[in-house]
């Protein structure tokens, strides 16, 4: 599923890429370019693992009872089936 987070990423990398795109490709960039790349990039990363630790937290409430719940289910056709075997 590609969320409004992951394309505003990617959004964000290709702007980054286009920008040190331009100019020579020999010159090495500016310490206060790398400067905005970094803190750009780690503002990224910071709101990036927000979003997919919100998602997590999302997705471990929906679905882990359902996948207990069918572990107990498989358990408990198992052990009727054993039931069914034990001499009478």
């Amino acid at each position: 599923m590609i969320t409004a987070t992951r394309i505003k990423i990617a959004a964000n990398s290709c702007l980054l890429y286009l920008l040190t795109s331009c100019g020579s490709s020999g010159t090495p960039l500016d310490a206060d370019t790398r400067d905005r790349i970094d803190s750009t990039a780690a503002a990224q990363i910071r709101l990036a693992q927000l979003e997919l630790d919100s998602l997590c937290v999302v997705r471990r409430a929906a679905e882990l009872p359902r996948m207990v719940d069918s572990i107990k289910q498989k358990r408990l056709q198992e052990i009727e089936r054993q039931l069914r075997t034990l001499p009478k």
